[in-house]
């Protein structure tokens, strides 16, 4: 009598193994794609682009780009970038007491969730700055607090 085994053909192994990684890499982007919310990268297109109006009525070469960071966990992890070229634009701009109401009013008007438009940061800064105290790093200059 003899111990008789049971090998599987080693493409039945390969695909076994293809599919287990693909079913992992689909877990991890369904995950990617819970944390960024892609359902709201519409509103935030269209808030950017009304920010940037906003800004543009009182500087006309104003830049926005927007810093998403997790929306799906928390909607308040959003935050747009209005970016001047000087310092006296970007003081113009904060002198401006309605300034943050507009911005606010644009994340509304572009259908964002309204509960967390209050929360949502508006950062203004000069590029002026950022090559002085930043060294030309705006990934730095928007990480600080």
């Amino acid at each position: 009598t003899g111990v008789q085994t049971c090998a599987l053909p080693i493409w039945v192994l390969a695909w076994l193994l293809t599919a287990v990684v693909l079913l992992l890499l689909l877990r991890g982007l369904t995950l990617i794609g819970s944390a960024y919310d892609w359902k709201r990268w519409p509103a935030i297109r269209r808030a950017r682009v009304g920010i940037r109006e906003v800004a543009r009525q009182r500087i006309p070469n104003a830049e926005v780009v927007s810093l998403q960071r997790a929306t799906e966990i928390n909607p308040r992890r959003l935050s747009f970038c209005i970016m001047t070229s000087t310092d006296e634009d970007r003081d113009l701009l904060c002198q401006n007491p309605q300034i943050y109401v507009q911005f606010r009013d644009a994340l509304a008007r572009a259908g964002y969730p309204t509960r967390t438009a209050p929360v949502v940061h508006f950062i203004i800064e000069s590029q002026e700055t950022v090559d002085r105290d930043y060294g030309g790093s705006w990934v730095q200059c928007t990480r600080m607090p």
